[in-house]
């Protein structure tokens, strides 16, 4: 089996191949598999050494070391193609692909990740890509597209940038003029943010799919309206850890004067004023005026490492 290591050097507040590479090559030799180190040079690098793979028969197993965008960059090549198998070895400030399944020390294991199993997951199509786990709009994507101005402050980190970005985008409007098409119904009014779920976490561990299941077919879709400020912090850290939804799926009776749930195959978004509202695919943030997103069955196989409890796992029951 052929195993290639795709290492982002700017990826976290230092080069991760520094201490990665040699770790890789020393699991390595314990293996019979062919293995393969290389680090980006630009951005869309990991894409396109991607591309290049995915139209040959010889199975791969691609591992992205960086961060979402990394990973994010191989999903978009890899959808549809069999031979390709994508992980992901946790080295950016987000990560939040592997939160999804467990600690994220269980995807810095080399050994474990050589020993990995492929699954075959859903995703989510939308006209700007494919996302592995979740499509969000609104107040939470704005944060994460706002941080990366705060961190060309000087002496700003990632840390500060973000909260940067969480009281500026509290103190702008909350809400947006929205017509959502879910499956076959519509529904119309001001929502603060818009969950559409493959996987369970998203956003610096926001559950916000606290029950999807990566193939079984359907997406979870959270939808917000505005929150009066005043209450928003409490809300934010109960919804983070999933205690919007109760273990039947209803809305939990504090939520319910903001939040709606469905699971459905199809959603469609369309900003009723003009405005752009900023849409974020795991991760990777920009401002769009409309959004259709379906849900594509089993089209990606993604790697897991050896350790993860499967019981635990966000499938269906095998």
């Amino acid at each position: 089996m052929k195993r290639l290591f795709v290492i982002n050097p700017v990826a976290g507040p230092r080069n991760p191949a520094e201490t990665l590479r040699p770790r890789i090559l020393a699991a390595a030799a314990d293996t019979a598999d062919e293995i393969e180190v290389m680090e980006t040079t630009h951005p869309g690098h990991a894409r396109e050494l991607t591309e290049r793979l995915a139209h040959s028969s010889e199975p791969v197993c691609l591992y992205a070391c960086g961060g979402d965008g990394t990973f994010n960059e191989m999903v978009q090549a890899a959808v549809g193609h069999p031979n390709l198998s994508v992980g992901c070895v946790p080295c950016g400030s987000g990560n939040d692909f592997v939160r999804n399944f467990g600690p994220k020390e269980a995807f810095l294991d080399i050994p474990g990740q050589l020993a990995a199993t492929s699954y075959p997951i859903d995703t989510i199509h939308t006209e700007y890509g494919y996302s592995a786990a979740i499509c969000a709009a609104g107040l939470d994507a704005k944060v994460a597209y706002g941080i990366p101005k705060y961190k060309r402050l000087p002496l700003c980190g990632g840390s500060m940038a973000y909260s940067l970005s969480i009281v500026e985008a509290f103190f702008s409007p909350l809400g947006h003029p929205l017509r959502i098409q879910l499956d076959d119904t519509v529904l119309e009014g001001d929502y603060m943010m818009t969950a559409i779920c493959n996987g369970r976490v998203y956003g610096g561990g926001y559950t916000a799919g606290p029950h999807a299941l990566l193939d079984d077919g359907l997406l979870d879709v959270v939808l917000v309206k505005p929150v009066p400020r005043i209450r928003m912090p409490g809300f934010l850290a109960k919804y983070k850890v999933g205690r919007h939804l109760q273990a039947d799926d209803t809305v939990s009776a504090e939520f319910r004067p903001y939040m709606t749930f469905r699971r459905v195959k199809e959603v469609s978004m369309q900003t009723l004023d003009g405005r752009p509202l900023i849409v974020t695919l795991d991760g990777e943030c920009a401002p769009r005026t409309e959004l259709h997103a379906r849900v594509c069955e089993k089209n990606l196989s993604v790697l897991l490492p050896a350790g993860l409890a499967a019981g635990q796992l966000p499938f269906v029951r095998r």
